[in-house]
């Protein structure tokens, strides 16, 4: 059963005309800086990945990869139906995966219009709250746990945005 959902926004990437195409979008520094550093924060605070779901994007990718010494424990699953899926996809992925903690790294809009939707109906007003009702930066973490008198069944735990790092 599924009981904590961490939807990991790819770091930052290259710009469109520096890569053959989009799905081809590696990391630049900063996004491979930004991304280690927000999964040891989140290993830090106590989340011990089972699974990530990762699209197979170079940018989400290479993503996982900043994260995974944090996580040598976790298994990886890479897919294609992650890439600029939409959020109903990106839920159905997490709740058949057959893991307690499962995190999605991913792409906006849908990540971020998942994290809206898990949010509705709570009522929740501190700042990481009101920060991700606005937008989920690159390398940002939203970690929700299941909740059953949340309207979703979820109910967020914390959100984090990366801090600054130049590139």
């Amino acid at each position: 059963m599924l009981t904590d959902l961490i939807l990991f926004r790819h770091g930052k990437a290259v710009r469109p005309h520096e890569a053959r195409d989009d799905f081809s979008r590696g990391l630049t520094l900063r996004g491979r800086v930004q991304a280690a550093a927000q999964a040891a924060r989140l290993k830090e605070a106590g989340c011990d990945i089972q699974l990530a779901l990762v699209s197979t994007a170079l940018r989400a990718a290479e993503t996982w990869d900043a994260c995974q010494p944090s996580f040598p424990d976790a298994q990886v699953h890479l897919s294609r139906q992650l890439y600029l899926a939409a959020p109903s996809i990106y839920l159905k992925a997490a709740k058949t995966a057959k893991a307690a903690r499962v995190m999605i790294i991913a792409h906006d809009p849908g990540l971020h219009d998942l994290a809206r939707s898990l949010m509705k109906g709570n009522t929740g007003q501190d700042h990481g709250q009101v920060q991700l009702r606005e937008h989920l930066p690159t390398s940002g973490i939203a970690w929700f746990c299941a909740d059953p008198h949340a309207s979703s069944g979820f109910k967020l735990k914390q959100f984090w945005a990366p801090e600054p790092v130049s590139d």
